[in-house]
């Protein structure tokens, strides 16, 4: 396959692959309570804290390691390694330390995520790259779809048990650990990086200069705003579900059908030309579009009718973040070939910094009680920035069409220019 065209590329797809298919993750609380012997308040005051606590300074870590290892495959091994080991805690662990370290592993893994797809732009061929980013965010929904299906049907239909399904979690975290030591070997196809003699003040300035950029200054206010957002609907929706109706447990097949649904919708756009421009107009979209279906959530007195709408939050939470990340990556490498733009592209530490801001952000949300009305406060505070930006977005424009020229200012944030898809160029 022309995907597979490249080693490298194949085995980051292969650690992608295996490190998210893990049968037993819808059962975790289960396997902990009901196997482990642990208490629901040990669980949830004593282990899961720690992930949250943990995820943010491990970002940081993740961006500096990303600013070592240029080329980003030494984050994606650690962090195979932390989910392994994650696995093989959970399931051999008897006490509550073992479990609690297991927090921590699996908080690492999670921020070695954010140098895939810093990974795919140095890898892929620049005319290729917006594929890889949709076809690698389509292989890991369809992969968590596959492990949370089998898994439920292994649990209801064949009455497994639990060892199996954690048998399965570690063969499969064990071979994206070993894929990713074939990463780390692998050659990489890019420029030698620069050899700086101030690496933190050239990176402290090259991220001055990228948060200017237009494209990722749309991008990091809507990630401030929707990745908060969706981590509450991912989070309480089981809450809000049980709060509102009288239904049998089937969050497998609930997880593993909305990220089905994802992951077509991601896959199908991996080609689509309009999604790699318009990045105003594709923010103020996706902002009204999360905020109606998480409006609609608490609302609803139909069963049916809130799966659909927890499918559609889910869909454009996910092809949302598949097309901000290319337009993001795209532009920075448009930059770094400028004179005055930033030496490296950086693309790693700026995914990780984004991702600790929006943590930030969703910290001050977990503030807001009951669960109906943080559904709502979250609704309303995304259809409240929707118009606000729509506002900005016409005063912008009309500063643009009737301003002389020669009266703009040189370097605008916010101010998307019409033309913004140049050769990718594959450095830093």
């Amino acid at each position: 396959m022309a995907v597979f065209a490249d080693g490298a590329l194949f085995w980051l797809y292969s650690v992608v692959v295996f490190s998210q298919f893990k049968p037993s993750e819808p059962f975790l609380v289960d396997f902990l309570v009901d196997v482990k012997g642990f208490t629901n308040h040990a669980v949830y005051q004593g282990m899961f804290p720690l992930f949250t606590y943990a995820r943010f300074p491990l970002l940081f870590v993740t961006g500096v390691l990303s600013e070592l290892d240029m080329a980003g495959q030494g984050v994606l091994f650690l962090g195979a390694l932390c989910g392994f080991a994650t696995v093989l805690l959970t399931w051999f662990g008897t006490s509550l330390l073992p479990q609690q370290i297991a927090q921590i592993t699996v908080a690492a893994n999670f921020a070695s995520r954010f140098a895939v797809n810093a990974v795919v732009f140095q890898l892929a061929p620049s005319d290729t790259v917006q594929q890889h980013i949709h076809t690698m965010k389509a292989a890991l929904l369809l992969s968590n779809a596959g492990s949370a299906i089998l898994g439920e049907i292994l649990r209801d239909q064949m009455k497994a048990s639990f060892w199996v399904l954690y048998l399965m979690s570690a063969i499969a975290t064990g071979l994206a650990f070993l894929c990713s030591i074939f990463l780390l070997n692998s050659k990489l196809q890019t420029s030698a990086p620069r050899r700086s003699t101030h690496p933190a003040s050239d990176a402290f300035f090259d991220l001055v200069k990228i948060f200017k950029l237009p494209v990722v200054a749309w991008c990091t206010v809507w990630a401030m705003s929707v990745n908060p957002a969706h981590g509450v609907a991912l989070t309480y929706w089981q809450n809000l579900l049980k709060d509102n109706f009288d239904v049998k447990d089937y969050n497998g097949y609930m997880l593993g059908a909305s990220y089905l649904a994802a992951a077509g919708v991601v896959a199908v756009s991996r080609r689509s030309v309009l999604l790699r421009t318009s990045t105003a107009a594709l923010v103020i979209l996706s902002l009204l579009a999360m905020g109606l279906t998480l409006m609609g959530l608490p609302l609803c007195h139909n069963e049916f009718v809130f799966y659909i709408m927890l499918v559609a939050t889910q869909c454009i939470f996910e092809l949302s973040t598949t097309v901000f990340s290319f337009q993001v990556g795209n532009e920075v490498c448009k930059a770094v070939t400028d004179q005055d733009g930033p030496k490296e592209t950086r693309l790693a530490l700026l995914f990780c910094l984004t991702g600790v801001i929006s943590g930030a952000v969703a910290s001050l949300v977990q503030h807001v009680h009951p669960i109906a009305e943080r559904f709502t406060f979250v609704a309303i505070a995304l259809l409240v920035l929707a118009g606000v930006l729509s506002a900005f977005s016409c005063v912008r424009h009309l500063y643009c069409h009737f301003l002389p020229r020669v009266h703009r200012p040189a370097h605008d944030p916010f101010l998307v220019p019409a033309t913004d898809m140049m050769p990718v160029t594959r450095r830093g």
